[in-house]
């Protein structure tokens, strides 16, 4: 029987085919338990019976219905929605990559939802924006790949494929498939690689993240260059993860570069381990197969919806519309908090001083359709009198730890506790007036907001800088950022409504403070 098949629901089965080929069945890889086979939109986690704790409420604040769990989770699917449709649709080129992606069907329709939402909420002021793609710019995405381990004389047992392998941006093959002998290079620190000889060989990377792999960006991708400076054919980064997911982060490592996730970096850890410990280390070879594409001359959209006030005074909310895979985390959690703001200061027994201006920005993963800048080229009525931008960006995925759990393989489980991953609450001009307010919003609504200040404007905040007003940004910084586990299961509900609580009562304050008080120092910085 085709492992690959039984591993998967009937449902799933053409899917699964699809993503990962085919091999047959087999007793024995080195004495090794096969990995599980990748299938998508699956919790990479465990995710017990005792959820989140419920949102704080206030009890003048009980009867806003449209900030509830409920309305936020109904919202959040919807959008969720939109990513597995790119992957039915195969929009990208084939069915191993999906998403909610700039210039692409995915994004038009996510736009779409999101300005018939606003005009249902009685938002009589929206406007759905085309933005194209800088002319020197373009979109690279692989359409089909695969890393092959080849089964030899020592192994017994068919070929393995590495089923959540995903191919970085912007690796090539000539002729489209490679083979070479396997090297393990650990961390591929320099000190390391004076005792490894990677030339001809498929160097594997091992990357331990500190948090999601952003951080990692600054070693890991260094390091693959060196790697390919010293004679490497290919690399390999082996992520230590929860599940075993797809990851799509890193790039420009400098030739053709995979990620391999979770449970299968276990598997081609001890496949290694096994060759070494036999003396057949230079046995162990992949074929790897890659076909890409480059995309320029796309269009995206932007939406914005403006809800007037007294004062042409503006208060702009963003949260982007893209996402890698379901997106549940990046940015479906803060997308579905934008809705609910945009349904609450529509009501008609909330008021505002200020203009309200929510922008919901395309382009996010696209280079050359960046949707920030583009919303302040497009309408400087809307930011020459901007008080501040606020950018919601991943906020509500649930918080995980190593389990007690070991699976057969050797794999560590990781298990969902009963709250939210940290939040990061950057402010630009570092305001002691916006930062009582996170200080305020801890206590007042629970919002797991990390301890210390910072000044940081990561994510759509770099585009909205030349807008020369402060910043604010709330962030976290889970482990499955940018990969196919952030489905709607990892994240919390509560978690959602605190911070669409917080976010109302938030813009509320500002908008009767004064502006010194909002901008003290009287620029973006």
């Amino acid at each position: 029987m085709n492992r690959y098949i039984h591993a998967c629901s009937p449902l799933l089965t053409l899917i699964c085919v699809g993503l990962v080929g085919t091999a047959l069945a087999q007793e024995a890889w080195y004495g090794l338990p096969l990995p599980p086979t990748f299938a998508p939109h699956t919790t990479p986690a465990i995710i017990g019976i005792r959820g989140p704790a419920p949102a704080v409420v206030p009890t003048e604040e009980l009867q806003f219905s449209e900030l509830s769990g409920d309305q936020l989770a109904s919202d959040l699917k919807a959008i969720v929605q939109f990513s597995k449709q790119s992957l039915i649709d195969q929009e990208l080129g084939g069915n191993q990559m999906w998403g909610r992606v700039a210039g692409f069907p995915s994004l038009t329709a996510t736009a779409n939802w999101v300005s018939d939402q606003f005009q249902q909420y009685g938002i009589e002021d929206v406007e759905v924006q085309q933005v194209s793609q800088n002319p020197d710019s373009s979109l690279w995405l692989p359409q089909r790949w695969e890393v092959r381990l080849l089964a030899n004389e020592h192994t017994v047992g068919d070929d393995v494929v590495m089923s959540t392998a995903v191919a970085l941006s912007p690796s090539y093959i000539a002729g489209g498939s490679l083979q070479a002998p396997l090297v393990y290079t650990g961390n591929a620190r320099p000190a390391v690689l004076e005792h490894i000889d990677v030339r001809g060989k498929i160097a594997v990377q091992h990357i331990t993240p500190q948090a999601h792999l952003v951080f990692e960006r600054s070693h890991a991708v260094p390091r693959a260059q060196d790697l390919f400076a010293r004679g490497a054919v290919a690399v390999l980064n082996i992520i230590d993860q929860p599940g075993n997911e797809m990851a799509r982060d890193l790039a420009n490592c400098g030739g053709p570069c995979f990620n391999v996730g979770g449970r299968d970096g276990v598997f081609l850890s001890a496949a290694l381990d096994a060759a070494a410990s036999q003396g057949h280390s230079g046995t162990l070879q992949a074929r790897l197969s890659l076909q890409a594409q480059e995309y320029s001359g796309l269009e995206a959209e932007n939406v914005i919806a403006v809800i007037p006030g007294q004062s042409t005074e503006t208060i702009v909310i963003n949260a982007h519309m893209d996402a890698w895979y379901d997106g549940a985390g990046d940015n479906g959690d803060g997308l579905a908090v934008l809705m609910a703001l945009a349904q609450h200061f529509s009501r008609d027994d909330v008021t505002l001083q200020r203009t309200l201006v929510l922008v919901a920005s395309a382009g996010h993963h696209t280079p050359g359709l960046n949707g920030p800048s583009n919303a302040v080229a497009m309408n400087p009525d809307l930011f020459d009198e901007a008080l501040l931008i606020f950018n919601l960006e991943h906020v509500a995925q649930r918080n995980f730890s190593p389990a007690r759990s070991v699976l057969p393989d050797g794999y560590r489980e990781f298990i969902a506790d009963s709250g939210e991953a940290p939040i990061v609450a950057g402010i630009t001009n570092e305001s002691a007036f916006l930062q009582s307010l996170f200080d305020a919003g801890v206590q007042r609504y629970g919002v797991n907001f990390v301890s210390g200040n910072s000044d940081m404007a990561s994510g759509e905040g770099g585009g909205y800088r030349r807008a020369n007003v402060p910043i604010v940004t709330t962030m976290q910084a889970p482990p499955l950022y940018h990969t196919s586990g952030e489905v709607e299961e990892v994240i919390s509900v509560p978690g959602m409504e605190r911070m669409a609580r917080f976010m109302a009562w938030f813009i509320k304050q500002v908008d009767t403070a004064d502006r010194a008080r909002i901008n003290p120092t009287g620029s973006g910085e």
